[in-house]
């Protein structure tokens, strides 16, 4: 039996992987291992851990390491904290491999340390092109990692174009896919949506799913940091503009 562990570090991180996790908890041949991380451990960003918990899988670790503040240095930091506390998870684990999930300067923790340590890596989401630092980490990742999960047929060409062995990166899709087809198949109308609606209410009045509402979600330019909470407000008076009620998600740490 092979035991292979998964990293979370941030609620869309699990997104990304939860379906494949099922899948790994099912194979009799592997032993899955769950690693909590980062903001995937704080109220603030939806404490993922309790929702991974709630679908069924064993948190065997949660590493807190979050340094939060409005300066680059802070990134650099949860860098820091992080290595260490994942050095130290993986010493007691000792998996066979580690599965690590796209780009975020969180992700890149694990990629080090799983190959410092001589573990196996696996990356999920590599290949792809947004801009910002994501694609130096992203790329910094793939190149650290030893069997490429990748998105699309473009992704596939960027990890072999990297010089990554084609035998061992794979067109596989996202898995978050696969949460997005669940739902499909659910929804049957505004009615499943009012529920989710109500539970997501943090502030302003509640909402109708059955009358126009806009859903925001920013993307901030990590290199215009500084600018960061200009260009909010500016969406933010946009929206307003509109007069319609506005579901806007909390940004990732």
């Amino acid at each position: 039996m092979k035991k292979i562990a998964v990293f979370v570090t941030a609620r869309p991180s699990y997104a990304r992987i939860r379906s494949a996790m099922l899948a790994l908890q099912q194979d009799p041949g592997v032993d899955l291992v769950v690693i909590a991380a980062a903001s995937a451990l704080l109220d603030r960003y939806g404490m993922v851990v309790d929702t991974i918990e709630a679908d069924g899988f064993t948190v065997a670790a949660r590493l807190h390491s979050v340094v939060e503040g409005s300066d680059p240095a802070q990134s650099v930091q949860t860098v820091g904290v992080g290595l260490i506390a994942a050095a130290q998870a993986l010493s007691e684990i000792r998996p066979d491999a580690v599965i690590t999930i796209a780009d975020r300067y969180e992700t890149i923790v694990t990629a080090i340390a799983a190959s410092y340590m001589n573990i196996p890596l696996i990356h999920i989401q590599g290949g792809e092109f947004t801009g910002n630092i994501d694609n130096k980490v992203r790329h910094a990742i793939t190149k650290l990692s030893d069997l490429h999960l990748v998105a699309s047929r473009g992704a596939w060409k960027r990890v072999v174009g990297m010089g990554e062995d084609p035998a061992r990166t794979r067109i596989t899709g996202c898995p978050s896919v696969d949460i997005a087809a669940d739902v499909q198949r659910s929804f049957a109308g505004p009615a499943d949506v009012q529920p989710l609606l109500d539970r997501a209410l943090g502030v302003g009045q509640s909402m109708r799913a059955d009358t126009p509402y806009i859903v925001v979600m920013q993307h901030p330019v990590t290199s215009q940091y500084e600018e960061a909470q200009a260009q909010a407000e500016l969406t933010l008076e946009a929206t307003l503009h509109t007069g319609l009620p506005v579901v806007w998600f909390w940004p990732n740490v």
